[in-house]
């Protein structure tokens, strides 16, 4: 019996799926590109961090920063490279991209929108911070203890659907008359 290993791409294909992947969920960060890209199971980690310093080392990528993270952006010499041998990414890879893409890009703004993070504190309970921000500016955050993991993540999962129905009803609750 013979141990085949996983079938590893040469490191062009892998920067060209880089480099197709950035234009199609653009902008974006090193970490929503690693989900992404994790989520197809084709290239690790490192193999991805290489490609994007050398795309952005070769000027095919342009990498900005913005607050903690930087943006990851197509360049017009990126665009002439797929252009030129945008081809040779595997069918199935370039499909997978652009049919699952806008999902993860609209998934990303959301997060972005409707921050939402959960801790254990030392007592055991579970913190959930929950925020709503238009841009870069915080419009609402707030903090919610509570005594199971399974109930702050249950709130963290609906966060991001309940956020602006929630902030509107915040509003709503805290300009009103008092009868």
């Amino acid at each position: 019996m013979s141990l085949h290993p996983p079938r590893r791409s040469p490191e062009e294909e892998i920067r060209l799926i880089v480099l197709y992947t950035v234009r199609c969920m653009a902008p974006c960060t090193g970490v929503q590109l690693q989900q992404f890209l994790f989520d197809y199971n084709e290239i690790n980690y490192f193999d991805m961090m290489f490609a994007l310093n050398d795309l952005c080392a070769n000027g095919q990528a342009m990498r900005e920063r913005k607050g903690e993270n930087f943006l990851y952006t197509i360049t017009p010499a990126g665009e002439e490279a797929l252009a030129l041998f945008g081809n040779r990414v595997p069918g199935s890879i370039r499909s997978y991209i652009e049919e699952k893409g806008e999902a993860w890009k609209e998934a990303f703004r959301l997060q972005e929108q409707y921050p939402c993070q959960i801790r254990k504190k030392d007592q055991g309970d579970y913190v959930v911070s929950l925020g709503v921000q238009e841009k870069e500016m915080p419009l609402m955050q707030f903090t919610l203890s509570l005594p199971t993991y399974e109930t702050a993540a249950q709130i963290a999962e609906k966060w991001p659907q309940k956020a602006s129905g929630f902030y509107a009803a915040a509003i709503r609750l805290l300009t009103e008359e008092e009868t």
